[in-house]
């Protein structure tokens, strides 16, 4: 079998092509410290990395979700505690105010003082959050959620709505990250034809400190008023509580989500990180080829019969 000096030379030179070609692939393995660098090398690999990454920037978008959860839940529980606080003075004062030995003018003192205190629960229920959106209006954040019946002095109106905003944290795991005001304060009586029930059966607060500011007023106080103060109170604890178990439930998940993203950073590591031990092993022997090879080519290059002749 005759091999011709040109043949000889192309299988020379396709030697080289091929070890310039792995040397090329490894150092750019090296470059990106990948040993996948495209879907042709490992095709069921490629797949499970895509698979990885999306998992792992879903469960940072549940982590984002959480983080926005808890400033507005916590932002939610300090505005709940301070009304808390302010029912307890107003509470205080309606016993005071019910005391038999009070003159009117001291009732008419209480009453103001009970009046201001509505105005600051009033403007807690109307809290903005640094967004401005106000918490206790439901899905109509942009609107205050209390005000007083301009039509009507005795009532309040509710301009936000019954929705909470619900908010995804996990998989299968959901959040609600506020409360609709009248859940909190109670439902208003509402535009006119509105009018004020009488104490014992008044859902929202606002009404019914003011109901019990007038009787002060008029020297005419009713008993039956501190028990609209105390479901009035008690549905805020209320609230307070359950912004409690959900801060909570937001902890859990956020360390659930941790782990779980842990996880699958570790799994993506093993798929695609490079070995760089092995890489520049396999690095320094397939130079050392390459080497060998253009040197084989070059003493194969200059051997003719002419030499002989």
């Amino acid at each position: 079998m005759r091999i011709s000096t040109s043949w000889s030379q192309q299988l020379g030179l396709n030697a080289m092509l091929e070890q310039q070609s792995k040397l090329s692939r490894t150092q750019m393995q090296l470059s990106a410290n990948k040993k996948i660098l495209t879907a042709a090398d490992d095709p069921a690999a490629a797949a499970r990395i895509i698979d990885l990454n999306q998992s792992i920037d879903q469960t940072k978008q549940y982590q984002g979700n959480i983080n926005a959860a808890q400033q507005r839940l916590e932002l939610e529980g300090g505005v709940l505690q301070n009304a808390v606080d302010v029912m307890g003075r107003i509470r205080e004062l309606s016993v005071q105010g019910l005391n038999s030995s009070n003159s009117q003018n001291d009732r008419i003192t209480i009453a103001k003082e009970l009046e201001d205190l509505n105005g600051e629960l009033l403007s807690l229920a109307n809290t903005q959050n640094s967004n401005g959106e106000y918490l206790f209006s439901g899905f109509k954040s942009t609107t205050p959620a209390f005000s007083k019946d301009i039509t009507n002095p005795s009532a309040y109106v509710y301009s936000g709505d019954s929705h909470s905003r619900i908010i995804q944290i996990g998989i299968n795991r959901q959040v609600t990250d506020g409360d609709p005001g009248v859940n909190v304060f109670g439902a208003p009586t509402g535009s006119p034809p509105a009018t004020v029930p009488e104490p014992g059966s008044i859902s929202n607060v606002f009404e019914a400190i003011d109901k019990f500011a007038a009787d002060l007023r008029a020297n005419e106080p009713n008993t039956v008023s501190l028990d609209d103060f105390d479901a009035s109170l008690e549905n805020i604890l209320t609230a307070q509580s359950s912004v409690g178990v959900r801060l909570k439930a937001l902890e859990s998940q956020q360390g659930l989500n941790e782990d779980f993203m842990l996880n699958m950073k570790t799994v993506l590591s093993t798929t695609e990180d490079l070995d760089y031990a092995e890489a520049i092993t396999r690095f320094n022997l397939q130079d050392v080829t390459l080497q060998a090879a253009q040197q084989a080519f070059a003493q194969v290059k200059g051997l003719s019969l002419f030499n002989y002749l």
